[in-house]
């Protein structure tokens, strides 16, 4: 391999292959922001200096400004094994797994680089109605929320930049699960964009926000931007210390205690959203404190623990307001679910607060296809989404009294996002 004046190296007018114009100004592009991969990939040339593998590349690469490029001679080759390789160089034997790609990547970059043809692109028209309608609610309200589309993808990223929360202080919490294994690379924290649409959406504008089971700052940091005063209630003395030095100069502030004794902290009937997304049982155990949701010996002393928590919180909640809660379904030592989703609407109805709206979030599925065929030896499914149940506590005819009519097509970009 040598690197060459561009100007030595000739174009092969004899080559089949040929590049539409919006993908040439991709690669032109990709050529600018990591050139580098020129010299992983060269050039390969004939003894005459003319290209047999790159030919696209060797014209971006002039598109692009550049003097001199990398180049591999093949100066053994008969005419006919030059043809040959011609074709060979430009034919594709594999396939792509799609699965992988699309949960692994960031799609947007993967059409940037220039790869198209996914099967799971929507039609023209359904994508143009899904963005209209995520121009009015941020995403599209249907009863999947979809992380792996563009908007919300674009949307995440921009909230992940702000926050900054990556969830440092929840290192070494995380056991491997069916569920946890696909969710943020492995870390929990919550989905910056569910946590946006569920203070939009459900909450009243310049509110009162709280969570009995605060966790990391994405909900309380994102809920304080847009306006309301946010109140969490975390066990762990560094997880709360960390949120609040994010939130510092704010009025929202996270208080170490146990969810149960939400009461304390807060008065009765006073807030106007109650978003949380408590412990999974042992999924994560997250401190060994004797009081830790997470590190009860046995579910029924887990349950209790949350009926706890949530019984005080709903107390807390004003009439007329709604509560989100994020739950996922967990296994017992033999494989059966807990029903961990059904007993969270247990708590709630017997408090007379029933279940309005349900929605499943689908996640990336990040590990979990190389895991997934451990798991179906015993016949378990990959689960790679969670449950997002909204209850509302009141009288469901007041609900266009109080909360506006939802249209954010004004907000021309992220940044002005009412942060």
């Amino acid at each position: 391999m040598e690197l060459v004046n561009i100007s030595k190296v000739k174009q092969n007018l004899d080559n089949p292959r040929f590049i539409k114009d919006n993908k040439f100004k991709k690669l032109v592009t990709s050529i600018k922001v990591f050139p580098e991969m020129l010299r992983l990939r060269p050039i390969v040339v004939n003894s005459d200096m003319v290209v047999l593998g790159g030919n696209m590349r060797l014209k971006a690469c002039k598109e692009a400004g550049l003097k001199e490029v990398y180049i591999l001679k093949a100066t053994n080759l008969t005419k006919e094994q030059e043809k040959e390789f011609i074709v060979k160089d430009n034919v594709g034997f594999g396939e792509w797994e799609w699965d992988i790609l699309a949960n692994e990547w960031d799609v947007k970059l993967l059409e940037d680089w220039g790869l198209d043809g996914f099967p799971f692109e929507e039609e023209p028209k359904e994508k143009e109605e899904h963005n209209k309608l995520s121009d009015l609610f941020i995403v599209p309200p249907f009863s999947i929320l979809d992380t792996k589309q563009g908007y919300w993808v674009d949307r995440k990223r921009y909230w992940k930049e702000l926050i900054g929360d990556n969830g440092e202080s929840r290192e070494g919490t995380l056991s491997e699960s069916e569920l946890m294994g696909g969710i943020n690379n492995g870390v929990s924290i919550l989905d910056p964009v569910l946590a946006e649409i569920s203070n939009r959406w459900f909450g009243i504008e310049k509110g009162k926000t709280f969570d009995c089971f605060a966790g990391d700052s994405v909900f309380g940091y994102i809920s304080d931007a847009l306006g309301n005063t946010f109140t969490g209630i975390e066990l762990r003395q560094e997880q709360a210390d960390l949120n609040n030095k994010r939130l510092k100069g704010s009025k929202s502030r996270y208080i170490c205690d146990d969810g149960v004794n939400v009461r304390k902290h807060i008065p009765a009937a006073s807030q106007d959203l109650l978003f949380s997304c408590p412990p999974y049982f042992d999924l994560e155990v997250y401190s060994d404190l004797e009081n830790d949701a997470s590190n009860q010996g046995n579910y029924e002393d887990f349950i209790k623990i949350i009926d706890k928590a949530f019984t005080g919180a709903i107390a807390c909640l004003k009439e007329d307001r709604f509560a989100v809660i994020v739950v996922g379904d967990i296994r017992d030592k033999k494989g059966f679910y807990y029903g961990f989703p059904e007993d969270i609407k247990k708590i709630f109805a017997k408090n007379g607060v029933k279940i309005y709206n349900e929605m499943i979030i689908a996640e990336s599925l990040g590990t979990l296809p190389q895991r997934v065929g451990r798991y179906m030896n015993n016949r378990k499914i990959g689960k790679c989404h969670q449950n997002v149940l909204v209850f509302y506590k009141g009288d469901t005819k007041n609900i266009k009294n109080n909360y506006n009519k939802l249209n954010f097509s004004n907000l021309e970009n992220y940044e002005s996002a009412n942060v």
